[in-house]
């Protein structure tokens, strides 16, 4: 009986295998950050999307925030400049 290519090229390999190895290469691609067409170095929210308002929010604030960073100007979760006094809904009451 002859092998069809399919065989020859397989060997003893199973498709469940195949699987397994195109899985586990999607998974390290995706830790080394490949495969996007953003920039995700610093994964930061758009304030729009974290819903950033220049104002406090029910006595929450930036500048009482666990994310805030004072000497910036900035936030470890939302993209771009943020006032000690503005709100977004990924506060975090500080410690």
């Amino acid at each position: 009986m002859t092998k069809t290519t399919r065989e020859v090229c397989l060997g003893e390999v199973s498709r469940r295998d195949i699987f397994k190895v195109a899985a586990g290469a999607v998974g390290v691609a995706a830790i080394a950050g490949w495969g996007g067409g953003e920039a995700l170095a610093d994964n930061k929210m758009a304030k729009t999307a974290a819903q950033y308002q220049a104002s406090p929010h029910n006595g929450q604030s930036c500048g009482k925030c666990a994310n805030y960073i004072a000497a910036s100007s900035s936030c470890k979760v939302v993209d771009g400049p943020v006032s000690a006094n503005g709100w977004c809904s990924l506060y975090a009451q500080k410690g």
